[in-house]
């Protein structure tokens, strides 16, 4: 991946986190947002973390899969559970 097609993926991240920021900043604070309102915010940052992946995936040239997900997280082991004692 090159400069430039590096810096297009980040722009429209960029240009989704400040749409994001912009429909958060406009609610009323302490109040909960409207059901369609906060469902739209859901919507844009599942669609920007789409976006962050699929720069990834072009930057690293590795295919989205849920391997290659898991990888990505900080520690994919699941959690052992607590001691009962």
């Amino acid at each position: 991946m090159n400069a430039a097609e590096l810096a297009q993926y980040v722009k429209q991240v960029q240009v989704a986190g400040d749409t994001i920021l912009n429909s958060v900043e406009a609610l009323t604070p302490g109040e909960d947002p409207p059901v369609e309102t906060a469902e739209a915010i859901l919507n844009m940052v599942a669609e920007m973390a789409q976006m962050a992946l699929a720069a990834w995936s072009a930057a690293a040239g590795v295919p989205i899969t849920a391997e290659a997900f898991e990888k990505l997280l900080p520690n994919p082991t699941p959690l052992t559970p607590p001691d009962p004692e």
